[in-house]
């Protein structure tokens, strides 16, 4: 990745975390990472929900979209301001799983 885009998505991130903050959801709602396309044109913003529903989540994410991107789009001078899209990151959960089975393994093996 290059240094414009890993600053690229560092800014957006910021910058939605902070729009996040303003926005009426339930359960807690962080930033986990933003993939930006090399083109600049799309940006992922990947999410991790606490004490909330994903799909509840999505929709009022979805249904706040275009202030979200109004915010960035006030923030980031280029040529082209990412189009954000969002998903959620379930890593942790996975990771959860996998150390999980891991210990069952060793306990097994003792």
């Amino acid at each position: 990745m290059s240094e414009r885009i890993r600053k690229v998505n560092e800014l957006i991130g910021r910058e939605v975390a902070g729009a996040l903050g303003k926005i009426d959801i339930e359960g807690l709602i962080t930033v986990k990472t933003v993939e930006t396309s090399r083109d600049m044109k799309h940006a992922c913003v990947w999410i991790g929900i606490l004490g909330g529903e994903e799909e509840d989540a999505l929709s009022v994410l979805e249904r706040e979209r275009h202030e979200i991107q109004q915010t960035v789009n006030k923030v980031i001078i280029a040529k082209y301001v990412p189009v954000l899209s969002f998903k959620i990151d379930h890593s942790g959960e996975y990771a959860e799983k996998i150390e999980k089975l891991l210990r069952n393994g060793q306990s097994k093996k003792s």
